[in-house]
Parts: structure tokens; C-alpha cells; sequence
């Protein structure tokens, strides 16, 4: 019997439609904080530099399945301008980069308050999601923004736990905290690789959600597929009860 729900975060209960434009904030912000401490670097510099940071960032997630934090990120982005500013700076630095997505929110996934209100009286919910620029404290304020954060017993942010998907662990962490079997588990999210890979090899079910990203829809091993947030009600009811 199905017994709890996890939810990918990103391209599952939010979609980003701002990532360019906050990019270049984090460019401007950059080269304001590093000409205050008498360090100039062009544009084009910044912008690799960044990018640099990003694809370290790929590098650890693919590779070693765990998401950096955003110091280790930042130190990667320094290395590649070739500084190393004072603390101070780099504190400032990061703060301003987790706090963009503040200024610059994530929009929710339409249907997705209404259904996490409704699943939430029948499942344990628990969100279990990648982080990257923006660690978990932060995601739990968007939470909180929508009024979602009551409909979810656990959070498994990878910053947090030193691990992400498609680590199994993450995923058996909400398993024990919930006192469930992988059976009684489904993981609805958008990713072949790391929600749908993983899931499975928690023993969970995995529910592949199209409503954003629907990369991996023609390939994926998910045991069901949902398009729009307000059919994931019926879709979970057919994993508890098949055929019917």
C-alpha cells in the first residue's frame, strides 16, 4: 500500500523562467565586490568564470553524486579569474548569490498547491531535490512563501545530506524517517537519471512529471507519466491499484 510521495523540486513544484537575468546580476555583483578590494576582470571574464563554476558543478554531480556547496562553487568560479579575495568578500559574495532567487522567484508549477494540499491528508510527502547555487534554506522559503512547507513531513536537500540523486541513500533516508518500505514509496520528478534512476533503486516507485521538462519522456523507465500536477492523484491511485 502506498504509504509516502517524494517530490523532485525544480521542474517538478517550480519552474525557473528567470536563470538568464540572474546570471547577470551575479555577474554584476561580482565584478562590483571584486573592483571594491582593487580587483578588475572584463566581462567575457566573469561571464567564463561563472561558467567555469557551473561546470564544476556538473562535474562533482555527475561523477561523484553530491552537489557541491556554494563556497566550494565560488572557489571554482575565483580559481578560473585567478583571485582569491578576503573572506569577507567572498561571504558577501555568496550571500547575495543565494539571496537572488528570493528577488527573483521560481515560479510553482500550476495545480501543484491544490494537489499537495489534497495528497498531503492521505501520504507523507517529503521533497528530495538537487541543490546547486540555491542550498535547501532557502528552497524551504519558497516553500513557505506558497504555503507548502505544512504539507511536507521531511526535506532531503543534498547540501544537507552529502549526497544527491541518483544516490539511493537520499532516498532510503526518507524511507527510514517515515518507517516505509521502498513498495510504499513513489518519487515524482522530471529526470531519468538521477528521480527516476534513483527512485528505482531505493525500490521505489517513480512517476516521471512532463509539465516542465519533457527531456526524457520518450526514453524513460518511469512507471507512469504525468503531464499536468492535478492528474498526479489518479496516477498514484493506479500504482496502489493496478487495472483498476
Amino acid at each position: 500500500m502506498l504509504k509516502v510521495v517524494t517530490f523532485d523540486f525544480w521542474n517538478t513544484l517550480f519552474v525557473d523562467h528567470s536563470g538568464r537575468l540572474r546570471k547577470d546580476m551575479r555577474a554584476t555583483f561580482l565584478r562590483e565586490e571584486l573592483a571594491a578590494v582593487g580587483i578588475a576582470r572584463s566581462s567575457p571574464a566573469l561571464y567564463d568564470g561563472l561558467s567555469a563554476g557551473y561546470r564544476y558543478f556538473d562535474d562533482i554531480w555527475h561523477n561523484e553524486m553530491r552537489t557541491p556547496r556554494l563556497a566550494e562553487i565560488l572557489e571554482a568560479v575565483f580559481s578560473d579569474l585567478g583571485v582569491s579575495p578576503p573572506q569577507e568578500t567572498k561571504d558577501r559574495i555568496a550571500d547575495a548569490f543565494e539571496a537572488l532567487i528570493i528577488e527573483l522567484p521560481p515560479d510553482l508549477v500550476p495545480g501543484a498547491s491544490e494537489t499537495l494540499k489534497e495528497l498531503s491528508q492521505r501520504f507523507t510527502l517529503a521533497i528530495v531535490c538537487d541543490t546547486a547555487y540555491t542550498p535547501g534554506r532557502t528552497l524551504r522559503k519558497l516553500l513557505d512563501r506558497e504555503g507548502l512547507t505544512e504539507c511536507f513531513d521531511h526535506f532531503c536537500f543534498s547540501d544537507e545530506m552529502g549526497m544527491s540523486k541518483p544516490d539511493p541513500r537520499i532516498f532510503r533516508a526518507v524511507l527510514e524517517k517515515s518507517g516505509a518500505r521502498g513498495p510504499d514509496a513513489a518519487h515524482v520528478g522530471d529526470m531519468e537519471r538521477t528521480d527516476i534512476a534513483g527512485a528505482h533503486a531505493a525500490g521505489m516507485w517513480a512517476l516521471l512529471f512532463c509539465g516542465a521538462n519533457s527531456h526524457d519522456a520518450a526514453s524513460t523507465t518511469a512507471d507512469a507519466i504525468v503531464e499536468r500536477f492535478v492528474d498526479l492523484p489518479t496516477a498514484l491511485g493506479a500504482l496502489m491499484c493496478p487495472g483498476c
